[in-house]
């Protein structure tokens, strides 16, 4: 059975997703806790639909910690590590790893709430 047809986001939508994911992750990098030049990501590739909180976060850029650049150069190893969600998976269901924090799950209202690596792991192999 297909489902409802998402409606794409407008640019007010998006923007009010990326500042929530920025206020959230607090400017730092959620790889490494590095602050100042990071980049808002895309956990999952961006399309018209998915610019949602749970599927930003901020990766160090090109002028700092170089961790967006990292995820982008190993995409296999990202989602293993909590970075990058599979394009088959929902990011607000997909484990993500935050730096001083551990395994959470973020939400579309800015929050997350942590889970432990067991969850984590079953969540990626899609067993709960």
């Amino acid at each position: 059975m297909i489902g409802p047809r998402a409606h794409k986001l407008t640019p007010a939508q998006e923007k009010h997703a990326y500042n929530l994911a920025t206020e959230r992750d607090q400017g730092r990098c959620v790889r490494c806790g590095a602050r100042g030049d990071v980049e808002r990501d895309h956990r999952q590739n961006r399309t018209a639909f998915n610019t949602v909180v749970a599927n930003l976060q901020c990766l160090g850029g090109p002028f700092n910690c170089g961790c967006h650049l990292w995820k982008t150069e190993n995409p296999s190893a990202a989602i293993l590590e909590g970075f990058a969600v599979p394009r088959w998976a929902h990011p607000e269901l997909w484990p993500a790893w935050r730096h001083g924090v551990g395994w959470v799950i973020y939400d579309d209202a800015g929050g997350w709430q942590p889970i432990n690596e067991s969850t984590a792991d079953l969540l990626m192999k899609g067993e709960t």
